[in-house]
Parts: structure tokens; C-alpha cells; sequence
């Protein structure tokens, strides 16, 4: 078992160091940050493998707006902008995003 060095720990986790490397991991070269992101599950069933892939568009009054909408296992929705929440239905999702973040739907308030 080789041992952890606490200098090496202390240099990684150095908000520069780890800022950058997180950075290079949200944005894949040649990966497109716009447009509906997909939701992805995956399990076996009887030696099958099963792939489902879920895709929101979400377009309000007129407007395509990047909600990030995603599906858990259990099939409730939770998006990474109001966490904590789940939803039964994407328009409750969506509704409960408006209402937090009225500026960004044209709203206000």
C-alpha cells in the first residue's frame, strides 16, 4: 500500500490547481455547451443491457431555454439549478425554475 503524501493532497486540492482541472473537465474539446443536454440511464435486465436516453427542449414564450433537465433512475426529474428538488413532471421542473430565477425567463418577479 503506498502511502498518501499530505503536501501532494494540500497541492492538488489548491483552488488554481483544482479551478483549472475542473475546467478542462466540464468542456471536452470539441463538445458543444449549447442546445438540450441528455439524460442517460442504463441498467441490465436478464443479461440485456438497456439504454434509455431523454432529451427536454424547453422552449418558453418563444424562447429555447437550456434548463438542464435530467432523469434519475427512479424516473423523477431534478435539475442541477435547484438542488434538493425533485418533480414528478418536467412542466413542474420548469414552473419551479421560473419562479426562482425570474430574470432569466423574462419575468422579473
Amino acid at each position: 500500500m503506498t502511502a498518501i503524501d499530505p503536501e501532494e493532497v494540500a497541492a492538488a486540492a489548491a483552488p488554481d490547481t483544482l479551478g483549472r482541472y475542473l475546467a478542462e473537465l466540464a468542456r471536452p474539446a470539441g463538445e458543444q455547451t449549447s442546445g438540450p443536454a441528455p439524460s442517460v440511464r442504463t441498467t441490465e435486465h436478464q443479461g440485456q443491457r438497456i439504454t434509455v436516453t431523454t432529451t427536454y427542449d424547453v422552449v418558453v414564450d418563444g424562447t429555447p431555454v437550456t434548463a438542464q433537465l435530467h432523469v434519475a433512475d427512479s424516473g423523477m426529474l431534478y435539475s442541477p439549478a435547484l438542488p434538493y428538488h425533485q418533480f414528478t413532471s418536467a412542466l413542474d421542473a420548469v414552473r419551479a425554475l421560473m419562479s426562482t430565477y425570474p430574470d432569466h425567463f423574462g419575468g422579473g418577479g
